[in-house]
């Protein structure tokens, strides 16, 4: 039988989605990624979330 270990690298990515001033909803991480918070349109969760989710996939530089 042969099992797989995952290991997280120290600069693993970790973005948190979080309300906008403006009222929608952005994202932000500790690598110094976000996304876009100058924009007028008011995001939906969801589309802030998949945002979050696609940038913890990328390989840290």
């Amino acid at each position: 039988m042969n099992s797989r270990t995952a290991h997280r690298s120290a600069s693993a990515h970790h973005p948190r989605v979080l309300r906008s001033p403006q009222g929608g909803w952005v994202w932000a991480c500790s690598c110094g990624g976000a996304s876009c918070r100058t924009s007028r349109d008011v995001t939906p969760w969801r589309v802030a979330l998949i945002g979050a989710l696609n940038h913890s996939a990328a390989i840290a530089p």
